[in-house]
């Protein structure tokens, strides 16, 4: 039974429209995706769009983890800075304090504390970013501590307390900062090198305020311990992305990176299929039609 010519035809230019499909496709994936669209593999594009977004929200996560540790790092620092003025100051009013020295020494000593004592605030009043202080909680109106006088107070109402947190799982805060209000004003930092100042001049034993002293550096061993703790779980937390982020990224590269090696060979399959199809259509086509196609 013969064929009809139209017949011929039309199964030729649909062969070589599949050839030419086919060898498009194997091209397109020798640029290293084996999805260009989701419909070349619609389980493996929704795998992908889900590793896609899992990959950004972990970023996401990843970055206020690294400004938390930051901050919870000069915390730290800050406090360290606090710690060795208390030590210093001690130091010199132990000296100050024994029988034998003069007022005039003691005056000088009393001098050196006060310098301390400017020293703990300018620290007091760290800022993080240039906006948000370290210890002045939730106050953003400015530098939250004052010395006047000799005596510190807070600038404004709530200057120095309220919790600054950090979203670092989807659900879970972690409050990183230190309450200068509570830290420094009810913690005795400030007040207790006043003390000592004070009892230097008047030419007292000086007893309480070396007391005063030591409570106060307890106290910021005991902040620096909270900070610490909280920085080795964000630096944990930190180490946990870094995994899962490359666990998500593996993934992805399976689903969607390809085989260079066998992308060239399925490329130059197909070309051969191609130019197959097109010698094929020669021998059952019009000349005028096959050069049309090539």
């Amino acid at each position: 039974m013969r064929v009809a010519d139209n017949t011929l035809r039309n199964n030729v230019m649909r062969n070589l429209g599949r050839s030419l499909r086919e060898l498009s496709k194997a091209q397109s994936q020798m640029s290293g995706q084996v999805i260009s669209k989701p419909s070349d593999n619609p389980v493996v594009a929704a795998k992908l769009l889900n590793i896609n977004a899992a990959l950004s929200e972990t970023a996401q996560y990843q970055s206020n983890v690294r400004d938390a540790v930051a901050w919870v790092s000069l915390t730290d620092a800050t406090l360290d800075k606090i710690g060795e003025s208390l030590g210093r100051a001690k130091t010199l009013a132990q000296g100050g304090f024994t029988g034998t020295t003069p007022q005039n020494s003691r005056d000088y000593i009393a001098g050196e504390i006060d310098q301390l004592l400017e020293h703990v605030v300018t620290l007091s009043n760290s800022s993080f970013d240039g906006e948000r202080f370290l210890f002045g909680g939730t106050y953003h109106q400015g530098q939250p501590f004052a010395l006047v006088g000799g005596v510190v107070g807070t600038r404004g109402t709530g200057a120095g307390s309220g919790a600054i947190k950090y979203e670092i799982l989807r659900g879970i805060e972690m409050k990183v900062n230190i309450e200068g209000n509570k830290a420094f004003i009810d913690g005795g930092v400030f007040k207790s090198l006043h003390d000592l100042s004070t009892a230097l001049r008047s030419g007292s034993d000086g007893q309480a305020a070396m007391v005063a002293v030591d409570a106060a550096f307890n106290t910021i061993l005991t902040e620096r311990a909270t900070i610490g703790a909280r920085q080795n779980r964000l630096e944990m937390t930190d180490s946990r992305y870094l995994d899962e982020v490359l666990t998500l990224k593996q993934l992805q590269s399976v689903l969607g990176d390809v085989d260079m090696a066998e992308a060239i060979m399925n490329y130059n399959v197909k070309e051969h299929v191609y130019q197959a199809a097109l010698a094929a259509g020669a021998r059952v086509m019009q000349p005028t039609l096959l050069d049309y196609l090539r």
